[in-house]
């Protein structure tokens, strides 16, 4: 376990112990000598804050592990429009939001406004144009109706309670 063990400031794995190259026999390779390669480790300066990865959907979003170093992990979901930021809170529980751009709709254009009095006037207007075109649908689909007969006297024989 010697060999995956962790930076406490960056929380990044420290890179294993570098081994001397294999010599077969006793005597070095031969050849020119090479420069030692740079160190692949950034500096602090350099070092990102933030981790994007891409991810298809909320669900997975939720599983993606919390990383606990402190840096903030964001996660893009194209297909829904979504992008999902996971980061350690102050309090050191995992916090999980999610963004969204949505357009603000469109301004009216100037001059289309109506007072209160000019609107209810209007919608005076169209109620009434409604009612008398719902009136006269409704006395051409009925017939008209005949004369009201009296209704029969009632029969006060045996059962009835008049």
């Amino acid at each position: 376990m010697e060999n995956y063990r962790f930076d406490p400031y960056t929380g990044r794995p420290l890179s294993p112990p570098s081994m001397p190259p294999r010599t077969w026999g006793a005597y070095p390779p031969r050849g020119l000598p090479q420069a030692a390669e740079p160190p692949l480790s950034q500096s602090p300066a350099e070092q990102s804050n933030v981790i994007v990865t891409r991810v298809a959907d909320y669900d997975e979003a939720k599983a993606v592990p919390t990383d606990f170093s402190g840096v903030l992990r964001l996660m893009l979901d194209w297909s829904h429009g979504y992008i999902y930021a996971k980061a350690v809170g102050d309090d050191g529980i995992p916090v999980f939001r999610k963004f969204r751009f949505e357009p603000e709709a469109p301004a009216p254009a100037p001059g289309t406004y109506l007072t209160i009095e000019e609107g209810t006037r209007l919608i005076r207007e169209e109620t009434a144009a409604a009612m008398r075109a719902m009136r006269e649908e409704f006395a051409s689909a009925q017939p008209p109706v005949k004369e009201l007969k009296e209704p029969p006297e009632k029969n006060s024989g045996k059962g009835s309670k008049a």
